[in-house]
Formats: structure tokens, sequence, C-alpha cells
């Protein structure tokens, strides 16, 4: 039996006490297939995210969701699987930050998701998230398929890359893991499709493939806005927001697939 999981880009205005005001609903729907299951889980924030709705300095209105906001994470220590994560948006070059934080570990999905205080989030270093596409940044991407990396050629699924070049490819910091982003156009009555192919960079193999389905009630809002906030924290850990208001999040543990069969 497949997982399937539904990402939702939308923007939400929140509450002080996190209730949902409004929502826009373009949603992608993602189907986990068995193979990623070595590697791939699903962590819930159970309490979601508690997000101011007005700063009163400025005289701003504050929204947060998805495509619009991020995460951030920060370690304890030393670097280790579990992870504080925190949720911000960005107005006018200045983040604001989620009212709650998480304490979660990233390579075990039994370990339960727990809510931690200010105290903690502020004695953590960031750990940032990484963002870096094989391609060579030029804006937009090459017609050609398939991308040539490490000796090896790479094809990705879907008829379109991700746009720009900043989007359409995920490299891992260690350049071990290779994602490629990409999507095939709908129509009125069929969503775009959406893909991510993942491999092994050092050997040319592919390792397995995402497959979602994005659709949209807005006009001008493209899968590649889902495909922007991909990311890789450290080498080890890709992770990929879900949800309205990014309450939920992919995350695919590389340290287990350097110990598998095969790979």
């Amino acid at each position: 039996m497949k997982w399937r999981v539904r990402l939702s880009v939308s923007i939400a205005v929140m509450l002080c006490m996190g209730k949902i005001v409004w929502a826009q609903f373009d949603d992608l729907e993602v189907t986990l297939p068995p193979v990623s299951r070595t590697f791939c889980h699903v962590v819930h924030f159970p309490q979601g995210w508690i997000f101011p709705r007005f700063d009163k300095e400025v005289g701003q209105r504050l929204f947060f969701g998805s495509p619009s906001s991020d995460y951030e994470f920060r370690a304890e220590g030393v670097l280790s699987t579990k992870f504080l994560v925190r949720g911000f948006t960005e107005f006018v070059g200045r983040n604001y930050y989620t009212n709650n934080q998480y304490e979660v570990d990233l390579a075990d999905p039994t370990v339960p998701v727990l809510a931690v205080g200010r105290k903690a989030w502020e004695a953590g270093a960031v750990v940032p998230l990484t963002r870096k596409s094989a391609f060579p940044p030029i804006g937009t991407v090459p017609n050609e398929r398939r991308l040539a990396f490490h000796g090896f050629q790479f094809n990705r699924t879907g008829d379109i890359w991700a746009q720009p070049s900043d989007y359409a490819t995920r490299l891992s910091p260690d350049q071990a893991w290779l994602i490629l982003q990409s999507s095939t156009t709908g129509t009125k009555y069929n969503p775009d499709k959406v893909f991510l192919d993942f491999f092994s960079a050092d050997s040319g193999q592919r390792l397995f493939i995402i497959e979602g389905t994005f659709s949209s009630l807005h006009n001008g809002v493209y899968p590649d806005e889902v495909l922007a906030q991909t990311a890789w924290l450290t080498e080890r850990y890709f992770i990929v927001p879900l949800g309205k208001t990014i309450e939920r999040c992919l995350v695919c543990d590389f340290g287990r697939a350097r110990h598998a069969d095969g790979f």
C-alpha cells in the first residue's frame, strides 16, 4: 500500500493563539514508493506553529505559511540526530519567528516531537539549510533533459526543470547525493505533476523517485514555488516542508542510505 502525504502551498493568516483565519489552497499530493520508506518519513509538529499576526512597531500585517515561510534548525552542543526547529517568515529583510519551537530526532521517527522553551532555543547554535544546485547559476537551465555531473548522466523524470537553475537540483553539501527537481504541466482538469529524482552522485545510481500532483486555484502559482523550499540539513537530511502552514515536513535520512545494501 502506498503512503500519501498532502503538501499544500498556501498563505495562512494566524492569530496569536495559532488559529487559521483564512488560507489559499494550492495543493501537492506526493506518493512515497516502498523503497523510499527506508530513508524517508514525515515529521508532525503536534501543535503546529503559533505565529503573531501583526507587527505594531512598523504597522505590518504578518503572514505565515508555505511557500512564504521556512524552518530554522538549531543544535544543542555536539551535533547529533536531535535538532531544535522553529518557523519564520521574512518581511523586508527581517525574520519574524513563531512563538513556539520543537525538539525532533530526525533519524528516528518513533521518538516523539516535543515542545521546548525559549531558553533551550536560545542556547542552540544555528545549523543552516543548504540549497545548492548542481547547475551553474545562469538563471535558466538548459533544454537538455539530463544533467552531466561527476562523470555521469542524470536524467530527470518530468518534462520541465524547476526554474530558475537554483531550483532545478539539490546537491548535498558533501556532493554524495543529488536530487533532480522537475514537473510536467497538466491541463484544466488534470493537475501538474512534480518529480523528485534521488541519486547517488558517487555511483550515478537512481535510488528512487517521489512523484506528486500540484494543483492551484490561483493564476501565477507554479510547482517551482514548492520546489524552491526543499533543502539539505547537513549532508545527511533532505527536508521538504509540508502542509499549508508547514506543520509537517518530509525528512529523507541519507545517513541510513550509506549503510543500505546496494547504495
